[in-house]
């Protein structure tokens, strides 16, 4: 099954690399803006959040802002596409990394998968982006791509480590590891106070996404 690609623009990453320069330095200013733009969706929430807000914590002007995104639904899908994509990205390379057996990528996976989305940050704005999915048509669209995009790696995997299912099964159980990993997402974010460690989590998970692949 040939993976597809999400049809995004991305930001260089030289560029959001990039120290703040002079003003009017699109490859400098645009990344800054789109990091502060994330901070302030994490911190404030979809309600709380303004273009105003965002200037002020980027210690620019509104106008200046306004130079790179009109409004707030911009700097929004602007925000939500640049995070999209890198984790997409990240994700991918983890699964396509053929330096490793398949088995192996998909524990690779797992492992990344619980650092990462443990990070109350990172948590945070996943919840944040699914949230502007009830209220936001292009946040909506975007989180469907991505599911999409996801199950589809997801399933190329589980072609390698089991060859004998059909297309439409390794899609399927592609699926049900994204929402158990989405599951997870809330679970470690919002769970009980007895809510088993972190290590325990990632070794379950490993085990319950090698069942799902290996399974006839």
């Amino acid at each position: 099954m040939k993976a597809l690609k999400i049809p995004l623009k991305r930001i260089p990453e030289t560029a959001v690399a990039a120290p703040a320069r002079r003003r009017g330095n699109r490859a400098s200013r645009v990344p800054q803006i789109i990091e502060v733009s994330l901070r302030v969706l994490v911190s404030e929430g979809y309600a709380g959040y303004t273009i105003t807000r965002v200037a002020k914590e980027a210690g620019i002007r509104l106008s200046t802002l306004q130079h790179y995104f009109g409004n707030r639904e911009e700097l929004l899908r602007a925000t939500m596409h640049e995070v999209a994509s890198r984790y997409f990205e990240r994700y991918r390379k983890t699964i396509e990394n053929r330096a490793l057996a398949p088995e192996a990528r998909l524990d690779a996976v797992a492992d990344d998968f619980i650092v990462e989305f443990s990070k109350p940050e990172v948590a945070a704005f996943i919840l944040e982006f699914w949230a502007l999915t009830e209220h936001e048509p292009f946040a909506s669209e975007l989180l469907a791509e991505l599911q999409k995009q996801f199950c589809h790696l997801n399933a190329d995997l589980i072609a390698e480590i089991n060859p004998a299912l059909s297309t439409e099964d390794c899609y399927l159980r592609g699926t049900l590891i994204a929402a158990h990993g989405e599951g997870l997402i809330v679970l470690i974010r919002r769970g009980p106070d007895d809510l088993p460690p972190l290590t325990a989590l990632r070794s379950a998970t490993k085990v319950i996404w090698r069942a799902i692949s290996k399974a006839a």
